[in-house]
């Protein structure tokens, strides 16, 4: 069964899998078998999302004068209600709620709070907190409506959602992206957050999760609020809350869409067409004329060489270098292979859930499949997911969760490859002589044909499983007291195998070659965690939260490669058939020990206090240096609920927050403490011989890069909560930076890794949403997003103040860009008039002399031209409902300015060795430098100065990141007749403009960027 075949018989399964689960849930709903026209008493309970009952809520039948209002437990009593009505239930500070009777007589329900409500509950790290209580830097995230987008990841998700968060897309099919949480804190370590699951760490990739089971995301951002997690913390954590079961019956969830994709609007698609890249070697050789003649150094251009008549076909086919490409010229053939690699693709989710919650069960049972193709020809990936979160309160006093988790990811295959596009000739053939695509386009070895990929043999398999067991236990003797063991245990397989036959470059230099790569991890957790709540005399709140915490990480992989096939029908799956091979496995293990102690404090809910102390080991740290210990506190002032605050009445809320804590980070690999060797294969006596060299140094003193921080905030609510938001303001310090720093070879190893330098960060957030329009039937919110990140080196190792190989310089930005000033391309005036740099000649790029001494050297020549990192980000988000219709869109914006967020882009140029210039493809953006096209932002074609400068552009940009309208047919008869819920259907789009003067491919990520647009519905039973 060849891969073809293997993927639609998977997605066939996969779909029969998501019907029959389907089917088995909806098979077990009941109806009532009383009359829908009879008369019902009914009854039932109010509650808040934390399981409190709600008084004074009010409850009417819809459309009717007969209501109540619950009492102080939450109950209440509707009489002679009939069968098929609506109750609506409301609640100052709730979402108001509407709730089918369906002929039951016995209703509870939730409500949920608003999303400007004081009295929502975040995760803060082992436990929860009311909003209004909150002394950290957190922020949380609604994930409702992020299932309606053609979103595969969290990262995508998440992107310009919040300040401080910076999360960016992948650029192929089923690419997790990435997130960073308040700028880099480190030169050599990751900075990825530390990412958290319903309050146990997790070890997977987020690429794993489906986005219809995420119900809400926290980011912890301070040092206060991320302390609780120690070791990971000091970038920033995502507490990551997966939904739940409601009380009352089963509710039945199914979501779906189907849509197409492509390649977003870019400049780096315009590269030289047939007639373009036939007359660019004309020049190529006209240029070189030029050269020697100015090596004459003439005073005119009275005698300068003539350009040859690029009107002259014949003369122009002379110049092509081989007889396939002459031909092709002469006869008008050429290949847009650009067009060729690229492709409008689809992508489709499903995703089916089951839950509810009764007295003593709650419940939440998922399965999804979701597939797309990337915007390149040969990409692909699948997605399969099953997930089940079961609680269970087997007494008063204790409650068993469990949590099982699977994921199978597929991104067998691939993909066309854009580099070889944008460099392959267009008067090349596509096909050979027997129908088949050449290795090499045109014959020339440096031009691999851009579908090459799709004759490679590929599987590769990604397998996440996880469980997630908890007893939670209220000590039944001392009232508040509770204790919770948490036990997690994960497992990742990955399996990739690939054949590369001779049909392919990379498999004909070596008569075709294969390798398997197979790897596993598994992980375990333990949390110890005791809780005690006591509230005295009304007015005095206090939790207490203690941690003891165990982790353990082991891996092994086998990796295995040959080459010399005389036989490639098994591919992969006979690599003995391979004249040569190779063979090398691995295994680690890494283990980590965790204490915390938390105090949560607050007086007649104005005055706040938190405490934290955590104290980590990590195995791969130095003997001397293993433990850290990483203490925080932060206060926060409810200052609206003051006396003298009570005049401004347009003032609902407002809470100053003041924090200082010290996080670690430990993203340096499991061995990097220990002295390190290496393998290396070589002939001796006439035999191959394995041996072993000194590849890095150990250093048992080795430790903790910490990281200290100071956060301001301020979070306020006005006009009757039409306005609210918050303003963060902070600086950090990172010192015994984790660097791998380099050491002289006579030692016998080539780096070390050490704590060495230090690092400041400091900037401002702020996020504000207002409801700028609320009436019965039209409703205009608005959010905005704005941060601002600076960042510099405040110390590098010994006396050293700058190291030129790193960009690195003390005082200043982490990602500061150095090198020679740009200014411009030198014209033959310059010659002429004995302006011009020794050297140097006319259609070759303009370096500044910094110095005046006529000559450009690297030592004193070149300074800090700006930095790769943003001047600010700012997004809006608007959405507008009108009665059962909303419609919402995104705009999402990174802006530099001042130098900053620059990028080289010479990829916008024919800037390069000579021999690319003379052999590949070259890019069409910019037009090359002619003696009678003098342009001054570009080189000539044949271009070999001493020293190429570097091509910087802004990459600032402003994008149309989602939009979306969506129709909910929510209470209406024709959904009460057929049993149904809800039925929402929407339309979407991704990345749907990018407004920039970066001439490259995505200013964000410097990749190829899918534009997505979906169709999709939402049904609940």
């Amino acid at each position: 069964m060849n891969h073809a075949t293997r993927m639609k018989v998977r997605r066939r399964v996969s779909m029969l899998i998501l019907i029959a689960f389907y089917c088995f849930f909806l098979s077990g709903r009941y109806i009532s078998a009383q009359n829908s026209q009879g008369l019902l008493n009914v009854t039932g309970k109010v509650l808040d999302s934390t399981g409190e009952p709600l008084p004074g809520v009010t409850i009417l039948v819809k459309g009717t004068t007969n209501g109540t209002i619950s009492d102080v437990d939450g109950k209440y009593t509707l009489e002679t209600v009939q069968g098929n009505s609506t109750i609506l239930f409301s609640f100052i500070g709730m979402k108001s709620q509407e709730v089918s009777v369906s002929n039951r007589s016995a209703i509870d329900i939730v409500l949920e709070s608003e999303a400007i409500s004081l009295n929502e509950v975040v995760a803060i790290g082992y436990g929860t907190q009311r909003k209004k209580d909150l002394t950290g830097s957190v922020v949380r995230m609604d994930m409702a409506g992020k299932e309606q987008a053609a979103t595969i990841s969290l990262a995508q998700a998440l992107q310009g959602s919040t300040p401080g968060l910076n999360a960016s897309a992948g650029a192929s099919a089923g690419e997790t992206g990435s997130i960073s949480i308040r700028g880099k804190t480190s030169l050599s370590a990751n900075d990825n957050p530390l990412i958290v699951l319903d309050g146990i760490i997790y070890n997977g990739s987020i690429g794993d999760l489906n986005i219809n089971d995420i119900q809400s995301v926290d980011v912890l951002k301070d040092a206060s609020a991320a302390s609780v997690y120690g070791s990971r913390s000091a970038n920033g954590v995502l507490v990551i809350t997966t939904k739940k079961g409601k009380i009352g019956k089963p509710k039945l969830n199914f979501n779906a869409y189907y849509g197409v994709q492509d390649l977003a609007n870019t400049d780096r698609t315009n590269v030289m067409n047939g007639e373009q890249y036939a007359t660019r070697l004309v020049d190529y050789y006209y240029q070189q004329d030029l050269y020697a003649w100015y090596k004459t150094n003439p005073t005119s251009a009275d005698e300068r060489p003539v350009r040859p008549d690029v009107t002259n076909r014949e003369l122009v086919a002379s110049f092509l270098r081989t007889e396939e490409e002459k031909a092709n010229y002469l006869n008008g053939r050429e290949v847009d292979w650009l067009d060729e690699v690229f492709q409008t693709s689809q992508i489709q989710s499903y995703s089916l859930s089951v839950s509810g919650q009764t007295e003593r069960t709650n419940y939440y049972l998922s399965s999804s499949y979701v597939e797309q193709e990337g915007i390149l020809k040969n990409d692909h990936f699948e997605r399969m997911t099953f997930m089940g979160r079961f609680e269970n309160k087997i007494t008063d006093w204790l409650v068993i969760e469990f949590n099982p988790t699977f994921t199978r990811r597929d991104y067998s295959g691939v993909a066309a490859s854009a580099n070889y596009a944008l460099q392959a000739s267009p008067l090349g053939n596509k096909y050979d002589e027997s129908g088949n695509y050449p290795v090499y386009i045109a014959g020339e070895s440096y031009n691999y044909h851009p579908l090459g990929n799709l004759l490679i043999q590929d599987s590769d398999l990604r397998d996440y499983f996880n469980l997630v067991l908890k007893g939670k236990v209220n000590i039944p003797w001392v009232k508040g007291l509770k204790y919770e063991l948490n036990y997690s245990q994960n497992y990742n397989f990955n399996r990739n195998s690939r054949f590369y036959p001779t049909s392919v470059a990379d498999g004909s230099k070596v008569d075709g070659k294969s390798y398997k790569d197979n790897s596993e991890e598994r992980s375990w957790l333990v949390n110890n965690i005791l809780t005690y709540d006591k509230v005295l005399a009304d007015k005095h709140k206090l939790n207490i939260t203690y941690l003891y915490s165990r982790e353990n990480h082991y891996g092994e992989g086998l990796y295995m490669y040959a080459y010399g096939f005389d036989n490639e029908i098994l591919g992969y799956n006979s690599m003995q058939m391979g004249k040569n091979q190779e063979t090398s496995t691995s295994a680690w293990e890494e283990n980590t020990i965790s204490y915390m102690g938390r105090i949560n404090y607050s007086y007649n809910n104005r005055y706040l206090l938190t405490a934290t102390v955590r104290r980590d080991g990590f195995s791969g740290f130095g003997g001397n240096k293993k433990f850290g210990n990483f203490p925080s506190l932060s206060l926060g002032w409810v200052i609206s609920e003051e006396s003298f605050m009570a005049q401004p009445e347009w003032i609902d809320f407002m809470k100053l927050r003041l924090s200082y804590g010290i996080n670690g980070n430990q993203g340096i690999g499991r061995y990097a403490s220990q002295s390190k060797m290496e393998s290396t294969s070589t002939v001796f006596n006439g035999g191959t011989t394995i041996g072993l060299y000194a590849y890095s140094l150990g250093n048992s003193n080795l430790g903790w890069e910490k990281t200290a921080s100071f956060n301001g905030g301020v979070d306020f609510n006005f006009f009757n909560n039409r306005i609210s938001g918050n303003v963060d303001a902070y600086i950090a310090k990172t010192t015994d930076v984790l660097v791998q720093r380099s050491i002289p070879r006579m030692t016998g190893n080539s780096s070390v890794w050490t704590n060495i330098g230090g690092i400041e960060n400091k900037g401002i957030e702020v996020s504000l949403t207002t409801e700028n329009i609320r009436t019965n039937d039209f409703k205009w919110k608005t959010t905005v997003a704005f941060s601002l990140v600076r960042n510099k080196l405040t110390k590098l190792y010994d006396d050293v103040t700058e190291d030129l190989g790193n960009s690195w310089f003390v005082g200043e930005a982490i990602n500061s860009l150095y090198g020679y000033v740009n200014d411009g391309v030198w014209q033959e005036e310059d010659l002429f008039n004995g302006t011009i740099l020794k050297d140097y000649y006319p259609g070759q790029f303009k370096i500044r002399d910094l110095n005046d001494d006529n000559e450009i050297t690297a030592d004193k020549d070149r300074k800090i031209l700006g930095t790769s990192d943003p001047n600010y980000r700012i997004s809006m988000n608007n959405v507008l409902t009108y009665k059962n219709i909303t419609f919402s869109f995104f705009l999402n914006s990174i802006q530099g300015g001042n130098n900053y967020y620059l990028g080289n882009n010479t990829g916008a140029v024919v800037a390069g060795a000579t021999d690319d210039a003379y052999r590949l493809n070259r890019t069409a953006i910019r037009d090359y430098w002619r003696p009678d096209r003098p342009v001054n932002n570009a080189p000539g074609m044949y271009n070999n100065p001493k020293i190429n400068p570097g091509v910087y552009q802004s990459r600032s940009f402003i994008r149309l990141q989602d939009i979306s309208l969506s129709y909910s047919f929510e209470n209406s008869k024709f959904l009460s007749d057929l049993n149904i819920g809800n039925l929402n259907v929407y339309v979407s789009g991704k990345n749907i403009f990018t407004w920039t003067k970066w001439s490259g491919w995505d200013p964000e990520t410097n990749n190829p960027m899918m534009r997505s647009f979906v169709a999709g519905v939402n049904v609940s039973f």
